[in-house]
């Protein structure tokens, strides 16, 4: 049995309130079982688990409230005073500028080579030191070769030529933006009719093969220039230019030819906008040609342009006049560039057309192996429609893409002179065509050291009357590069391709037959070693396939060839 004061002394007694509390009851409890003597029994169910109930915190913060405000007031002075100093600045030199040592210039560069084919080559070229208002320059050239070529036959026959050229340009700046351009030219060429056809010599004679068997064709021509024009850049003056220009040629068989030039052109700026108008004349006079040509081409096209940040355009009109037909032609002016991406990528559209006139000494440089007896009329451009895209990709790569279309009247193709006993001369055929050509190039250039050039041409013909567009390709490949090595190797290769052509001949019965001839592939590869700054040493090498080829009908080309030389700066 356990009593009641064990049981709160057991209780109780494990805090100090319990133990107080556990004393009072064990006082009662003693003096009630003095007096009553009484037994009780406890039983304890379970162990006592004591509970703290959560206590409330106050949440407010303490704080005073002053309702009586006191507001300070004060004022002050500065009174300044200069504090004395004994600092002297130190004298400072002036700064001195050195510019950059211009390279030096030299008056003179010559070339002197020989090659295979007996082909001398001589190259002298003039000309002033720096000046700020004027410069003249000089030049004298002298390429020939006096071999043999093989022909379709396989007779080797004298294939030689000749080019000579003296030149002198001069240009002055005067004190206002005004600049006076003069150049006079004189062009001396010999060329050998070697390019019969074997199949139109009769067995019993003898075709000629040496250098005086061979007919020589030689031709002289002058120039002549001089242009004024002005470089104004505000809207308070008028700019214009002022070209004049006279060529002379005489050729074999009593052929001269007399051209003068005269263009001008006046154009304003106004804001946002060019206002002007080009003027050209056009006089040409020939004689000892199929036709007498005397007479004067006139043109008139007024213009006006536009631009903007991004976008030029240029619309105008174009009118010729050709006193010799008492003919008048109008044509468009139309040219749109607009700059999408900062030079990245240009589209531009143009549409133009023009009349021009055709000479001898143009129709001569593109193949020398014409006729005297040479009919040259002009030439119909009447639409010339170009769009493509241009632009850099980089500081160091440039493209350009386009597609042409144009519609020719009386265009002129070459043609053998079948009424020739050899048939080793060309005359000129004409007729009217349509044409589309598509052009790429590509350009890469990589600060001095490499240049890359890369462009291809694509054509699609139709002819109004011809079977064919004789002598022109179906395409045109060519490849540059160059290549520069510390500033003492300097090497260059180049390619050069056209695809196939057609010639026109005549059948047994008479009826004109195209004959095709093959592409042309060209490789030539160029090394120059510089001993000094001042002398250095070089080699040409060409067709380096050693490709037969035929530039024209019946004319076959030099197979592999070189040349060395030296060259010299003074």
């Amino acid at each position: 049995m356990i009593s009641v004061s064990m049981v709160a002394t057991n209780f109780f007694g494990k805090t100090a309130l319990g133990a107080v509390i556990g004393l009072i009851l064990c006082v009662m409890a003693n003096s009630g079982y003095a007096q009553n003597k009484m037994n009780q029994e406890v039983k304890v169910v379970k162990p006592y688990e004591p509970t703290i109930p959560d206590a409330d915190k106050i949440t407010e913060l303490p704080r005073i409230v002053d309702t009586n405000k006191v507001l300070s007031q004060f004022s002050y002075d500065i009174q300044p005073v200069r504090f004395e100093t004994n600092f002297k600045p130190k004298v400072i030199k002036p700064a001195k500028l050195v510019s950059e040592p211009l390279p030096k210039l030299y008056t003179g560069y010559a070339r002197l080579g020989f090659g295979s084919y007996l082909s001398p080559l001589a190259e002298v070229y003039l000309g002033t030191k720096r000046s700020e208002n004027w410069n003249v320059n000089g030049m004298v050239t002298h390429l020939s070769s006096h071999g043999k070529v093989t022909n379709s036959a396989g007779e080797k026959v004298y294939a030689g030529f000749t080019r000579n050229k003296l030149g002198v340009e001069s240009n002055y700046l005067f004190k206002t933006p005004l600049t006076l351009t003069t150049s006079a030219k004189f062009h001396n060429s010999d060329n050998y009719y070697y390019g019969y056809n074997p199949s139109a010599i009769p067995s019993d004679s003898t075709p000629p093969l040496t250098k005086s068997q061979i007919e020589q064709q030689t031709v002289n021509a002058i120039e002549v220039n001089a242009a004024l024009h002005t470089n104004h850049i505000d809207s308070a003056h008028l700019n214009y230019n002022l070209e004049l220009g006279y060529n002379y040629l005489t050729a074999k068989n009593s052929v001269n030819e007399r051209k003068v030039r005269l263009n001008t052109g006046f154009n304003y700026f106004m804001e946002k906008e060019f206002l002007g108008v080009d003027i050209a004349l056009d006089y040409i006079a020939n004689s000892g040609l199929h036709d007498t040509l005397n007479g004067a081409i006139v043109k008139f096209s007024p213009w006006v342009g536009a631009y903007g940040k991004k976008w030029r355009v240029q619309a105008g009109v174009s009118t010729f006049y050709n006193q010799a037909k008492e003919s008048y032609y109008f044509y468009p002016r139309l040219s749109m560039h607009y700059n999408i991406i900062d030079y990245f990528l240009i589209p531009y559209v143009e549409l133009q057309g023009n009349y021009y006139q055709n000479t001898y000494w143009e129709i001569y440089n593109q193949n020398p192996f014409i006729t005297g007896d040479l009919k040259v009329t002009p030439t119909d451009n009447r639409v010339l429609l170009t769009f493509g895209f241009r632009g850099n990709i980089s500081s160091m790569v440039a493209f350009n893409a386009k597609v042409d279309f144009a519609d020719v009247q009386n265009q002129y193709f070459f043609v053998n002179d079948t009424s020739l006993y050899l048939q080793n001369k060309f005359n000129v055929v004409y007729d009217d065509m349509q044409r589309v050509k598509l052009l790429a190039e590509f350009s890469y250039k990589f600060q001095q050291k490499l240049f890359i050039s890369i462009k291809g041409q694509y054509f699609i013909y139709n002819m109004a009357n011809e079977l064919k567009p004789w002598h022109m390709p179906a395409y045109e490949l060519s490849l540059h590069t160059r290549y520069k090595l510390q500033d003492k190797i300097v090497l260059s290769f180049d390619i050069f391709g056209q695809g196939e052509r057609f010639a026109r001949e005549f059948d047994a019965q008479n009826k004109v037959v195209a004959k095709q001839l093959s592409g042309i592939i060209d490789a030539s590869l160029g090394v120059e070693y510089r001993l000094t700054k001042r002398f250095g040493a070089f080699a040409q090498f060409n067709n380096l396939g050693a490709v037969k080829y035929y530039a024209w009908n019946n004319y076959p080309t030099q197979r592999f060839n070189a040349m060395l030389g030296v060259n010299y700066l003074f």
